[in-house]
Protein backbone atom coordinates (compact mmCIF):
# COMPACT_ATOMS: atom_id res chain seq x y z
CA UNK A 1 0.00 0.00 0.00
CA UNK A 2 2.70 2.51 1.00
CA UNK A 3 4.56 1.49 -2.42
CA UNK A 4 1.03 2.37 -4.13
CA UNK A 5 0.71 5.97 -2.37
CA UNK A 6 4.21 6.78 -3.06
CA UNK A 7 4.12 5.48 -7.22
CA UNK A 8 0.75 7.64 -7.19
CA UNK A 9 1.99 10.84 -5.33
CA UNK A 10 4.82 10.53 -8.29
CA UNK A 11 2.47 10.29 -11.59
CA UNK A 12 0.30 13.48 -9.66
CA UNK A 13 3.42 15.75 -9.36
CA UNK A 14 4.11 14.72 -12.66
CA UNK A 15 0.82 15.41 -14.43
CA UNK A 16 0.97 18.94 -12.17
CA UNK A 17 4.47 19.79 -13.45
CA UNK A 18 3.33 19.48 -17.33
CA UNK A 19 0.36 21.43 -17.17
CA UNK A 20 2.03 24.08 -14.65
CA UNK A 21 2.44 27.71 -16.76
CA UNK A 22 4.89 30.72 -15.13
CA UNK A 23 3.57 31.83 -12.29
CA UNK A 24 2.37 28.14 -11.05
CA UNK A 25 5.99 27.15 -11.65
CA UNK A 26 7.65 29.56 -9.41
CA UNK A 27 5.42 28.86 -6.93
CA UNK A 28 6.27 24.90 -7.55
CA UNK A 29 9.93 25.86 -7.30
CA UNK A 30 9.50 27.89 -4.02
CA UNK A 31 7.83 25.24 -2.48
CA UNK A 32 10.72 22.46 -3.73
CA UNK A 33 13.04 24.78 -2.38
CA UNK A 34 11.94 25.30 0.84
CA UNK A 35 11.06 21.49 0.95
CA UNK A 36 14.30 19.69 3.37
CA UNK A 37 13.78 16.17 3.82
CA UNK A 38 16.44 14.20 4.24
CA UNK A 39 15.43 11.50 1.81
CA UNK A 40 12.76 11.22 -0.72
CA UNK A 41 9.87 8.48 -1.74
CA UNK A 42 11.95 4.65 -1.88
CA UNK A 43 14.50 6.03 0.00
CA UNK A 44 15.79 8.01 -2.90
CA UNK A 45 18.00 10.88 -2.40
CA UNK A 46 16.79 14.41 -1.27
CA UNK A 47 17.24 15.57 -4.96
CA UNK A 48 14.37 13.28 -6.22
CA UNK A 49 11.74 15.51 -4.82
CA UNK A 50 13.51 18.24 -2.86
CA UNK A 51 15.46 21.25 -3.74
CA UNK A 52 15.88 23.09 -7.43
CA UNK A 53 18.68 22.63 -9.75
CA UNK A 54 20.31 24.98 -11.58
CA UNK A 55 22.96 25.31 -14.19
CA UNK A 56 24.73 28.15 -14.41
CA UNK A 57 25.64 29.29 -18.17
CA UNK A 58 28.97 30.53 -18.14
CA UNK A 59 29.90 33.20 -20.80
CA UNK A 60 32.30 30.58 -22.63
CA UNK A 61 29.58 28.06 -22.58
CA UNK A 62 28.98 27.53 -25.75
CA UNK A 63 25.75 27.81 -28.28
CA UNK A 64 22.99 26.87 -27.34
CA UNK A 65 23.17 26.72 -24.01
CA UNK A 66 21.97 23.36 -23.34
CA UNK A 67 25.09 22.16 -25.29
CA UNK A 68 28.20 20.65 -23.24
CA UNK A 69 31.77 22.59 -23.33
CA UNK A 70 35.31 21.50 -23.26
CA UNK A 71 35.07 21.76 -19.41
CA UNK A 72 32.08 19.39 -19.18
CA UNK A 73 33.37 17.10 -22.08
CA UNK A 74 36.61 16.72 -20.55
CA UNK A 75 34.64 15.76 -16.70
CA UNK A 76 31.92 13.84 -18.66
CA UNK A 77 29.65 15.63 -16.48
CA UNK A 78 27.74 19.34 -16.55
CA UNK A 79 27.89 20.92 -12.76
CA UNK A 80 24.51 21.67 -11.22
CA UNK A 81 24.09 23.66 -8.23
CA UNK A 82 21.67 22.06 -5.74
CA UNK A 83 19.56 25.11 -3.99
CA UNK A 84 17.34 24.46 -1.00
CA UNK A 85 16.80 26.67 1.43
CA UNK A 86 18.70 24.88 4.14
CA UNK A 87 21.95 24.19 1.95
CA UNK A 88 21.88 27.07 -0.62
CA UNK A 89 24.81 28.87 -0.97
CA UNK A 90 25.41 32.29 -1.55
CA UNK A 91 24.80 34.33 -4.88
CA UNK A 92 25.43 32.78 -7.93
CA UNK A 93 28.18 34.02 -9.96
CA UNK A 94 26.97 34.05 -13.39
CA UNK A 95 23.50 36.02 -14.42
CA UNK A 96 21.56 33.37 -15.97
CA UNK A 97 20.98 29.63 -16.49
CA UNK A 98 18.42 27.04 -16.84
CA UNK A 99 16.80 24.64 -14.53
CA UNK A 100 16.59 20.52 -14.58
CA UNK A 101 12.96 19.11 -13.32
CA UNK A 102 13.48 16.77 -10.21
CA UNK A 103 14.18 13.70 -10.68
CA UNK A 104 11.39 11.59 -9.85
CA UNK A 105 9.37 14.64 -12.50
CA UNK A 106 12.30 13.79 -15.51
CA UNK A 107 11.48 9.93 -14.56
CA UNK A 108 8.16 10.60 -15.20
CA UNK A 109 8.29 12.65 -18.49
CA UNK A 110 10.80 9.99 -19.65
CA UNK A 111 13.41 12.62 -19.35
CA UNK A 112 15.41 10.97 -16.97
CA UNK A 113 18.96 12.19 -15.95
CA UNK A 114 21.98 10.23 -14.54
CA UNK A 115 24.42 11.76 -11.59
CA UNK A 116 27.96 10.97 -11.78
CA UNK A 117 29.72 9.85 -8.66
CA UNK A 118 27.25 9.79 -5.00
CA UNK A 119 23.86 11.48 -4.80
CA UNK A 120 24.54 14.92 -3.93
CA UNK A 121 23.62 14.90 -0.25
CA UNK A 122 27.17 13.91 0.77
CA UNK A 123 28.45 17.27 -0.83
CA UNK A 124 25.76 19.50 -1.43
CA UNK A 125 25.65 21.79 -2.87
CA UNK A 126 26.88 20.74 -6.06
CA UNK A 127 25.62 18.18 -8.33
CA UNK A 128 27.18 16.79 -11.46
CA UNK A 129 25.19 15.03 -14.25
CA UNK A 130 26.46 12.90 -16.53
CA UNK A 131 26.63 14.58 -20.16
CA UNK A 132 23.69 14.22 -22.19
CA UNK A 133 22.70 13.88 -25.92
CA UNK A 134 21.48 17.61 -26.47
CA UNK A 135 19.26 16.24 -29.81
CA UNK A 136 16.36 16.79 -29.51
CA UNK A 137 16.46 19.35 -26.66
CA UNK A 138 13.02 18.72 -26.54
CA UNK A 139 14.55 15.51 -24.28
CA UNK A 140 15.92 17.01 -22.07
CA UNK A 141 13.85 17.89 -18.47
CA UNK A 142 14.37 21.77 -18.78
CA UNK A 143 11.72 23.45 -16.54
CA UNK A 144 12.62 26.95 -17.21
CA UNK A 145 15.58 29.72 -17.49
CA UNK A 146 16.21 32.00 -15.16
CA UNK A 147 18.24 35.57 -14.84
CA UNK A 148 19.66 36.19 -11.26
CA UNK A 149 17.67 39.47 -9.97
CA UNK A 150 20.38 41.49 -8.22
CA UNK A 151 22.83 40.66 -11.96
CA UNK A 152 21.41 43.91 -14.57
CA UNK A 153 22.50 42.03 -17.81
CA UNK A 154 20.52 38.92 -16.56
CA UNK A 155 17.52 39.44 -17.82
CA UNK A 156 18.75 39.93 -21.65
CA UNK A 157 20.87 36.16 -21.68
CA UNK A 158 17.56 34.94 -20.21
CA UNK A 159 15.51 36.36 -22.57
CA UNK A 160 18.35 35.12 -25.57
CA UNK A 161 18.38 31.62 -24.09
CA UNK A 162 14.48 31.39 -24.16
CA UNK A 163 14.37 32.64 -27.98
CA UNK A 164 17.12 30.40 -29.00
CA UNK A 165 14.88 27.55 -27.23
CA UNK A 166 12.13 28.47 -29.33
CA UNK A 167 13.98 28.30 -32.58
CA UNK A 168 15.33 25.23 -31.96
CA UNK A 169 11.78 23.53 -30.36
CA UNK A 170 8.81 25.54 -31.04
CA UNK A 171 8.17 25.74 -27.76
CA UNK A 172 8.34 28.42 -25.24
CA UNK A 173 10.35 27.71 -21.50
CA UNK A 174 8.95 30.34 -19.46
CA UNK A 175 11.72 32.69 -18.38
CA UNK A 176 12.03 33.15 -14.45
CA UNK A 177 13.23 35.62 -11.69
CA UNK A 178 16.00 34.21 -9.04
CA UNK A 179 16.27 36.21 -6.12
CA UNK A 180 18.68 33.92 -3.16
CA UNK A 181 18.28 37.09 -1.16
CA UNK A 182 14.74 36.31 -0.89
CA UNK A 183 14.61 33.12 1.84
CA UNK A 184 11.08 31.77 1.20
CA UNK A 185 10.07 33.17 -2.04
CA UNK A 186 13.33 33.30 -4.01
CA UNK A 187 11.54 32.45 -7.72
CA UNK A 188 9.39 34.77 -9.46
CA UNK A 189 7.58 35.25 -12.79
CA UNK A 190 6.45 38.38 -14.54
CA UNK A 191 4.61 38.40 -18.07
CA UNK A 192 6.38 41.35 -18.92
CA UNK A 193 9.75 39.48 -19.20
CA UNK A 194 9.04 37.28 -21.88
CA UNK A 195 9.89 37.54 -25.57
CA UNK A 196 6.22 35.58 -26.12
CA UNK A 197 4.95 38.73 -24.56
CA UNK A 198 5.04 40.59 -28.11
CA UNK A 199 2.36 38.78 -29.67
CA UNK A 200 -0.01 39.79 -26.89
CA UNK A 201 1.19 43.41 -27.27
CA UNK A 202 0.21 43.36 -31.07
CA UNK A 203 -3.09 41.66 -30.17
CA UNK A 204 -3.74 44.80 -28.00
CA UNK A 205 -3.25 47.31 -29.87
CA UNK A 206 -4.94 46.23 -33.20
CA UNK A 207 -7.63 45.89 -31.16
CA UNK A 208 -7.78 49.57 -29.96
CA UNK A 209 -6.83 50.54 -33.65
CA UNK A 210 -10.10 48.95 -34.11
CA UNK A 211 -11.71 50.46 -31.62
CA UNK A 212 -13.55 53.39 -32.98
CA UNK A 213 -16.12 54.50 -30.39
CA UNK A 214 -16.06 58.34 -29.55
CA UNK A 215 -15.66 58.44 -26.52
CA UNK A 216 -14.55 56.73 -23.53
CA UNK A 217 -17.16 55.66 -20.93
CA UNK A 218 -15.78 57.82 -18.47
CA UNK A 219 -16.95 60.80 -21.23
CA UNK A 220 -13.30 61.63 -21.80
CA UNK A 221 -11.52 61.84 -25.30
CA UNK A 222 -11.27 58.48 -27.43
CA UNK A 223 -7.83 58.38 -26.57
CA UNK A 224 -8.14 57.57 -22.83
CA UNK A 225 -9.56 54.11 -23.77
CA UNK A 226 -9.01 53.63 -27.96
CA UNK A 227 -6.65 54.16 -30.34
CA UNK A 228 -3.10 54.06 -30.63
CA UNK A 229 -1.25 56.81 -30.00
CA UNK A 230 2.85 56.73 -31.23
CA UNK A 231 5.70 59.23 -31.08
CA UNK A 232 8.35 59.04 -33.83
CA UNK A 233 11.68 59.56 -32.56
CA UNK A 234 15.47 59.41 -33.70
CA UNK A 235 17.93 56.90 -32.18
CA UNK A 236 19.67 58.62 -29.11
CA UNK A 237 21.87 60.00 -27.18
CA UNK A 238 19.63 61.01 -25.56
CA UNK A 239 17.10 58.65 -24.43
CA UNK A 240 14.16 58.16 -26.85
CA UNK A 241 11.98 58.80 -24.10
CA UNK A 242 12.79 61.83 -23.15
CA UNK A 243 11.42 64.66 -24.52
CA UNK A 244 13.46 67.52 -26.55
CA UNK A 245 14.63 70.42 -24.83
CA UNK A 246 12.77 72.43 -26.55
CA UNK A 247 9.69 70.77 -25.23
CA UNK A 248 9.54 72.56 -22.27
CA UNK A 249 9.99 75.85 -23.47
CA UNK A 250 7.08 74.75 -26.11
CA UNK A 251 5.03 72.82 -23.57
CA UNK A 252 4.77 70.25 -25.28
CA UNK A 253 5.56 66.61 -27.11
CA UNK A 254 3.99 65.65 -30.72
CA UNK A 255 2.86 62.30 -31.29
CA UNK A 256 0.04 60.77 -33.70
CA UNK A 257 -3.18 58.89 -32.81
CA UNK A 258 -3.47 55.95 -34.89
CA UNK A 259 -7.16 54.50 -35.74
CA UNK A 260 -8.47 52.79 -38.24
CA UNK A 261 -10.92 55.62 -39.33
CA UNK A 262 -8.71 58.32 -39.40
CA UNK A 263 -7.09 57.50 -42.79
CA UNK A 264 -3.72 57.68 -42.06
CA UNK A 265 -1.09 55.76 -44.10
CA UNK A 266 2.42 56.59 -43.35
CA UNK A 267 4.24 57.52 -40.56
CA UNK A 268 6.84 60.21 -40.79
CA UNK A 269 9.62 58.47 -38.67
CA UNK A 270 11.19 55.25 -39.49
CA UNK A 271 11.21 54.35 -35.40
CA UNK A 272 9.63 55.51 -32.29
CA UNK A 273 7.34 54.48 -28.93
CA UNK A 274 3.96 53.75 -28.41
CA UNK A 275 2.37 54.45 -25.06
CA UNK A 276 -0.55 52.64 -23.38
CA UNK A 277 -4.30 54.25 -23.84
CA UNK A 278 -4.27 57.79 -21.43
CA UNK A 279 -6.81 56.07 -19.04
CA UNK A 280 -3.74 53.38 -18.47
CA UNK A 281 -2.97 53.72 -14.55
CA UNK A 282 1.25 54.71 -14.68
CA UNK A 283 3.27 56.47 -11.67
CA UNK A 284 3.59 59.29 -14.15
CA UNK A 285 0.09 59.88 -16.36
CA UNK A 286 0.94 61.82 -20.13
CA UNK A 287 -1.84 64.65 -19.92
CA UNK A 288 -3.07 65.61 -23.07
CA UNK A 289 -3.18 69.01 -23.79
CA UNK A 290 -4.32 69.78 -27.55
CA UNK A 291 -5.14 67.96 -31.21
CA UNK A 292 -5.08 69.09 -34.59
CA UNK A 293 -6.59 67.47 -37.44
CA UNK A 294 -3.20 67.26 -39.05
CA UNK A 295 0.62 67.93 -39.20
CA UNK A 296 0.34 71.53 -37.66
CA UNK A 297 4.08 71.77 -37.86
CA UNK A 298 3.82 73.28 -34.11
CA UNK A 299 6.93 74.80 -32.18
CA UNK A 300 7.33 78.23 -30.26
CA UNK A 301 5.72 79.73 -28.38
CA UNK A 302 3.42 77.20 -27.55
CA UNK A 303 2.43 73.93 -29.23
CA UNK A 304 -1.25 74.72 -28.21
CA UNK A 305 -2.40 77.42 -30.66
CA UNK A 306 -4.97 79.53 -29.95
CA UNK A 307 -8.64 77.07 -29.54
CA UNK A 308 -10.95 77.03 -32.19
CA UNK A 309 -13.63 77.47 -30.10
CA UNK A 310 -12.50 81.29 -30.03
CA UNK A 311 -13.79 81.04 -33.36
CA UNK A 312 -16.89 79.64 -32.40
CA UNK A 313 -15.76 76.13 -33.84
CA UNK A 314 -17.52 73.83 -32.34
CA UNK A 315 -18.89 70.97 -34.78
CA UNK A 316 -17.46 70.15 -37.64
CA UNK A 317 -19.92 72.85 -39.87
CA UNK A 318 -18.69 75.41 -37.62
CA UNK A 319 -14.82 73.88 -38.53
CA UNK A 320 -15.67 73.25 -42.54
CA UNK A 321 -16.74 76.91 -43.07
CA UNK A 322 -13.08 78.28 -41.69
CA UNK A 323 -11.20 75.68 -43.20
CA UNK A 324 -12.21 73.67 -46.06
CA UNK A 325 -9.42 70.67 -45.37
CA UNK A 326 -7.38 71.01 -42.33
CA UNK A 327 -5.47 73.66 -40.42
CA UNK A 328 -2.76 74.13 -37.91
CA UNK A 329 -4.37 77.62 -37.43
CA UNK A 330 -6.34 76.91 -34.00
CA UNK A 331 -6.31 74.02 -31.93
CA UNK A 332 -9.04 71.77 -30.80
CA UNK A 333 -9.01 71.07 -26.74
CA UNK A 334 -8.56 68.21 -24.25
CA UNK A 335 -12.65 67.32 -24.10
CA UNK A 336 -14.25 64.58 -25.83
CA UNK A 337 -16.09 66.61 -27.66
CA UNK A 338 -13.20 68.33 -29.54
CA UNK A 339 -11.24 65.42 -29.57
CA UNK A 340 -14.01 63.65 -31.32
CA UNK A 341 -14.43 67.10 -33.61
CA UNK A 342 -10.66 66.75 -34.57
CA UNK A 343 -10.94 62.94 -35.53
CA UNK A 344 -14.04 64.11 -37.77
CA UNK A 345 -12.61 66.45 -39.79
CA UNK A 346 -10.37 63.47 -41.35
CA UNK A 347 -13.22 60.67 -41.84
CA UNK A 348 -13.27 60.07 -45.27
CA UNK A 349 -11.00 62.69 -47.00
CA UNK A 350 -8.54 61.53 -49.42
CA UNK A 351 -6.01 64.30 -48.15
CA UNK A 352 -5.14 61.47 -44.88
CA UNK A 353 -3.66 58.87 -46.41
CA UNK A 354 -0.31 60.91 -46.44
CA UNK A 355 -1.00 63.82 -43.85
CA UNK A 356 -0.99 62.37 -39.87
CA UNK A 357 -2.44 63.86 -36.91
CA UNK A 358 -0.50 65.61 -33.98
CA UNK A 359 -1.77 65.53 -30.69
CA UNK A 360 -0.09 67.45 -28.21
CA UNK A 361 1.26 65.75 -24.78
CA UNK A 362 2.57 67.60 -22.01
CA UNK A 363 5.84 67.45 -21.50
CA UNK A 364 7.08 64.74 -18.38
CA UNK A 365 10.39 64.67 -16.75
CA UNK A 366 13.70 62.94 -17.81
CA UNK A 367 14.93 59.87 -17.15
CA UNK A 368 11.59 58.26 -15.83
CA UNK A 369 11.40 55.46 -18.37
CA UNK A 370 10.05 52.77 -15.87
CA UNK A 371 7.31 55.33 -14.80
CA UNK A 372 5.79 56.01 -17.88
CA UNK A 373 3.26 54.19 -19.61
CA UNK A 374 5.23 52.91 -22.61
CA UNK A 375 4.02 49.97 -24.18
CA UNK A 376 6.49 48.88 -27.26
CA UNK A 377 8.95 50.23 -29.81
CA UNK A 378 7.73 50.38 -33.41
CA UNK A 379 9.63 50.55 -36.73
CA UNK A 380 7.88 51.39 -39.74
CA UNK A 381 6.68 49.49 -42.69
CA UNK A 382 7.67 52.22 -45.36
CA UNK A 383 11.40 52.21 -43.93
CA UNK A 384 12.09 48.64 -42.79
CA UNK A 385 15.59 48.29 -42.24
CA UNK A 386 16.75 51.11 -41.14
CA UNK A 387 13.80 51.59 -39.03
CA UNK A 388 14.44 47.96 -37.09
CA UNK A 389 18.04 49.10 -36.94
CA UNK A 390 16.21 52.61 -35.15
CA UNK A 391 14.37 50.49 -33.36
CA UNK A 392 16.77 47.64 -31.61
CA UNK A 393 19.09 50.73 -30.57
CA UNK A 394 16.26 52.31 -28.50
CA UNK A 395 15.53 48.83 -26.90
CA UNK A 396 18.82 47.90 -26.31
CA UNK A 397 19.28 51.72 -24.65
CA UNK A 398 16.47 51.00 -22.21
CA UNK A 399 17.37 47.21 -21.45
CA UNK A 400 20.55 49.21 -20.52
CA UNK A 401 18.83 51.94 -18.75
CA UNK A 402 16.38 49.90 -16.64
CA UNK A 403 16.98 46.10 -16.79
CA UNK A 404 13.61 45.40 -18.15
CA UNK A 405 12.38 44.24 -21.70
CA UNK A 406 10.17 46.06 -24.28
CA UNK A 407 8.86 44.72 -27.08
CA UNK A 408 9.99 46.09 -31.00
CA UNK A 409 6.13 45.97 -33.30
CA UNK A 410 6.22 46.60 -36.88
CA UNK A 411 3.54 49.34 -38.45
CA UNK A 412 1.77 49.06 -41.18
CA UNK A 413 -0.57 51.49 -42.28
CA UNK A 414 -1.53 49.77 -45.12
CA UNK A 415 -2.59 46.15 -44.09
CA UNK A 416 -5.94 45.91 -42.99
CA UNK A 417 -7.60 46.05 -39.45
CA UNK A 418 -6.53 43.46 -37.30
CA UNK A 419 -2.86 42.89 -39.01
CA UNK A 420 -1.67 46.26 -38.65
CA UNK A 421 0.63 45.73 -35.68
CA UNK A 422 2.65 42.50 -35.57
CA UNK A 423 5.38 41.24 -33.65
CA UNK A 424 8.61 39.42 -34.66
CA UNK A 425 10.54 37.50 -32.64
CA UNK A 426 13.75 37.64 -34.94
CA UNK A 427 12.98 41.18 -34.77
CA UNK A 428 13.81 41.62 -30.93
CA UNK A 429 17.55 43.08 -30.13
CA UNK A 430 18.35 40.52 -27.93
Amino acid sequence: MKRFLGVLCLCLVVQQALALNGPELAQRLNEAWNSTPERCVGNHAAYYCSGVMVKQVLPSDPAPFWSHGPDAIARGAERFDYLRRDITPGPLAQVSGYLFADRFTAIGQRKDYQLLGDDGMNRPPELLVRNWNATPPTQLPVLAVYHDVAQPTGLGAALRNQRTWFQATGEWLPVLSLDSRNGEQPFGFDLREQVYIGYEVAARLNQRYQDDEAACADDKASLYCNGVLIRGTVPGPPPSWNPKDNAYADNGVSFSYLRHDLGSRRIFYAQGFIVRELNYPAAHPLTLRCEYPGDAGTGPPDRCRADCSLKGIYTLEDYRRFYPTYSGECSLGPDAQAFHLNNQVRFNQDWTANVWNEVVIAPWPRDIPLQLPLEAFFYNWEQPAGGLEGAQYIQRNYAQVTGKFLVIVLIDLTKPPGSVFTFDVAAQAL
